[in-house]
């Protein structure tokens, strides 16, 4: 339920956002320069084919990170946005940066450490199906190709990782 409100919410900013793309891509992050970006940059997308790749396994990620309740949830999800939204602005190489894929690996990160440190069946059958299911991630981790930040996904692994340690 609160990743397909997650998802919802990023549909309907972008939507709404079409009204307005100048005010709306307005809301990037540009790194080394207006910090608060990092609170709305993981819900600017460039397009629908942008928000539609972010949006399926963001609805599985966070779906499966939330299943220990929603307090735990709402925390690692604040410590992976801040975590993410930091390191991306100290860190990133591009201009301007977009998208809620930090987030996604932030998730995928919080999956696979909880995995590991955990040992619980829960945490274990959920690491497995994301790394059947999205395997090719490690690939996208360190990409650099035009308009990728690699910053938001190493970032929000990192922030993944950290949230799981502090919170498994």
């Amino acid at each position: 339920m609160y990743a397909a409100l997650l998802v919802a919410t990023l549909w309907v900013t972008h939507l709404a956002g079409q009204f307005s793309l100048r005010r709306y891509h307005q809301f990037a992050l540009q790194p080394r320069r207006a910090c608060w970006l990092i609170l709305s940059y993981n819900w600017v997308h460039r397009d629908l084919r942008h928000l539609s790749l972010n949006s399926v396994p963001l609805l599985l990620f966070a779906w499966l990170s939330s299943i220990r309740g929603v307090d735990q949830f709402l925390l690692q999800s604040i410590i992976i946005w801040l975590i993410g939204g930091w390191g991306t602005w100290l860190f990133s190489t591009s201009k301007r940066v977009a998208g809620a894929s930090g987030l996604v690996f932030g998730y995928w990160g919080l999956i696979l450490t909880a995995a590991a440190i955990s040992r619980e069946p829960l945490w274990l059958a959920a690491a497995l199906l994301t790394l059947l299911t999205y395997a090719g991630l490690w690939l996208q981790l360190g990409k650099m190709a035009r308009g990728v930040s690699w910053a938001s996904h190493f970032w929000g692994l990192v922030g993944g990782v950290v949230a799981a340690l502090l919170t498994v």
